[in-house]
C-alpha cells in the first residue's frame, strides 16, 4: 500500500474539485445529450462481445482492487475474444482527467463514480444510456433507491455497484469504564438522540480532559452527511421539486441545536469540524475519542492488526434516531461514456459487474454492501470483521428515498460546498436561527444557480 493511500474519504475531497466542474460546463456545448429512443430492454440479450475497453478506477482499499482483479479474469475468461484493461489511478484529480477525456473523446470507456457526483455527467449526456441493454428483471433486481441514482429523466445511465453508509465504531472498554453498559444490537433499538446526549454526558465526565466522547464523520466533502440529522429530525434538504431549499424549518433547528450541542458540551473534538484535516477514523484510531461515526469501507483499516486500532475491543452500533432513523448514502456507480465505440462490450461488462455472484465477491472482498434486492437480505461472508458488518448493513436500510434524490441531483456538488462553508460557521460561534437562515439561502442559491 503507498504511504497515503487513496481512500473515500479522499475521494470524496476530489470529487467536486473545480478543475472537474469547470472542464465538464463545456460538456453540454461539444458533446451534448443524445436522445435514447430504443425501448427499455430491447438489446438485454448481449450475447458474444468482443474488443477491448478501459475500466478506470481509483485504488481504493486492497480488497477493492482483488475485486475488480477478479472480475476482469472472470469476464474474460466467459468473453474471449474481449479484453478488459484495468486504470488504476490515484484519486487526486480523477475526475477532471475524466472530464478532460470527455471532451476530447479520449475517455476510458468505463469509469467508477460516486453517487453524489453522478448527476452531473447524467445530466450533461455524456454516458452511455444502457436502458435498453437492461431487462425489465435486472432493473427490478436493484433496491429502488440506487436503482434510481443512476436514472435521469426515466433513463439508465449506468448500474449501482455497491454502497456504503454511515454507523458507530466504539471502545468496549471506554464505555464500560464509563458506566455505560448494554448496547443497541438491534436498528429499532438504536439511541435515541436523548439516550445518546446521555451517553456523551457520562463519556464526557468520565473521560480525561483531553479526551472526547465521540468524533462525527462530516469533515470536507463529507459536509452532507450532516443532513442525516436533518432527515431524522423530519426535515430535507430540498423541497419535493429539487429546486428549492426545504432547509428553514423547524427540523433544521432542531438538527442545528442537536449538532451545536457536539461542541458546546464538549462531546466532540474542537478540531472536528467541517473544514479540518483529521478524519473521523484517525481520532479514533490515536484513542482521542471513545466513539466515532465511520463508513463500513473503514472497517479493514481499524481492524489491520498493525495500524489499526489499538485500545482493546471494538465493536459497532447504529446512529442515533429522532422521529426516524436515517443515514447518509455513501457508494459508487460504474457508467460508460457515451463516445465508447464498444458500446455493446461496455453495456455487457457494466451488466456483469453487479450479476449476483460479481456482486457478492466484490463487496466481501471490499467490506462493502450490496445493491441488489437478493443480496440486501442475505448474510455476506467479509474478509474483515463480518461480526461489526451486520449493523452497517441494516443501518443502510435508513438510506431514505429523499436523502438518495437529493444526493445525486446535478448540482450536489454546489450545494455540498454551501454546506462546508455554513456548518464550519455555524460550529464556531453562530447562533442556531442565523446558522439555519445562512444554510437555507446558501442551499437555494446553489441549487438556483
Amino acid at each position: 500500500m503507498p504511504l497515503q493511500p487513496i481512500t473515500r474519504r479522499s475521494m470524496l475531497v476530489g470529487a467536486f474539485g473545480l478543475a472537474a466542474a469547470g472542464a465538464l460546463s463545456g460538456c453540454v456545448a461539444n458533446n451534448g445529450p443524445v436522445p435514447s429512443t430504443a425501448a427499455a430492454g430491447s438489446k438485454a440479450d448481449i450475447g458474444e462481445v468482443e474488443g477491448t475497453i478501459r475500466f478506470a478506477f481509483w485504488g481504493g482499499s486492497d480488497g477493492e482492487n482483488a475485486g475488480f482483479a477478479h472480475a476482469k479474469k472472470v469476464f474474460e475468461a466467459r468473453h474471449p475474444k474481449a479484453t478488459v484493461e484495468l486504470q488504476t489511478l490515484p484519486y487526486d484529480g480523477f475526475f477532471s482527467g475524466i472530464d478532460r477525456g470527455i471532451l476530447s473523446r479520449t475517455a476510458p470507456d468505463v469509469f467508477r463514480v460516486d453517487y453524489t457526483s453522478i448527476g452531473k455527467y447524467t445530466s450533461h449526456g455524456v454516458l452511455l444510456d444502457i436502458t435498453p441493454y437492461l431487462s425489465a428483471t435486472e432493473s427490478a433486481g436493484f433496491l429502488p433507491a440506487l436503482r434510481d441514482a443512476v436514472r435521469y429523466e426515466g433513463r439508465t445511465y449506468g448500474v449501482p455497484h455497491q454502497t456504503d453508509t454511515s454507523a458507530i465504531a466504539f471502545s468496549r472498554d471506554a464505555l464500560d469504564e464509563a458506566g455505560i453498559g448494554a448496547v443497541p444490537d438491534r436498528l429499532e433499538d438504536a439511541w435515541t438522540w436523548e439516550e445518546f446526549t446521555a451517553v456523551s454526558t457520562k463519556l464526557r465526565k468520565a473521560l480525561p480532559d483531553d479526551k472526547y466522547p465521540f468524533a462525527y464523520d462530516w469533515t470536507a466533502a463529507g459536509a452532507y452527511r450532516w443532513a442525516s440529522f436533518l432527515y431524522q429530525a423530519g426535515g430535507s434538504l430540498l423541497t419535493p421539486s429539487l429546486e428549492h431549499s426545504a432547509v428553514d424549518g423547524d427540523p433544521a433547528r432542531k438538527a442545528m441545536a442537536f449538532t451545536q450541542r457536539f461542541f458546546d458540551e464538549r462531546w466532540v473534538p474542537a478540531n472536528n469540524t467541517i473544514k479540518t484535516t483529521v478524519y473521523s477514523d484517525n481520532f479514533f484510531l490515536n484513542q482521542t475519542v471513545a466513539m466515532t461515526f465511520i463508513g463500513d469501507f473503514l472497517v479493514p483499516e481499524l481492524a489491520d492488526g498493525k495500524n489499526g486500532y489499538q485500545g482493546g475491543k471494538w465493536a459497532t452500533t447504529y446512529m442515533p434516531r429522532d422521529q426516524a432513523a436515517a443515514s447518509d448514502l455513501g457508494g459508487n456507480a460504474v457508467v460508460a461514456t457515451r463516445d465508447t465505440e464498444h458500446p455493446e462490450l461496455a453495456a455487457a461488462f457494466l451488466k456483469f459487474l453487479v450479476e449476483e455472484d460479481q456482486m457478492r465477491d466484490f463487496c466481501q472482498r471490499a467490506n462493502e454492501l450490496p445493491t441488489l434486492k437478493s443480496l440486501a437480505d442475505t448474510p455476506l461472508d467479509y474478509a474483515v470483521r463480518p461480526d461489526v458488518m451486520d449493523v452497517f448493513t441494516q443501518q443502510a436500510t435508513t438510506i431514505t428515498e429523499t436523502a438518495v434524490r437529493e444526493t445525486v441531483v446535478p448540482g450536489f456538488a454546489s450545494v455540498n460546498t454551501a454546506l462546508q462553508d455554513q456548518l464550519e460557521l455555524a460550529f464556531h460561534g453562530r447562533g442556531t436561527e442565523a446558522a439555519v437562515t445562512a444554510i437555507d439561502a446558501a442551499v437555494e442559491q446553489a441549487v438556483s444557480a
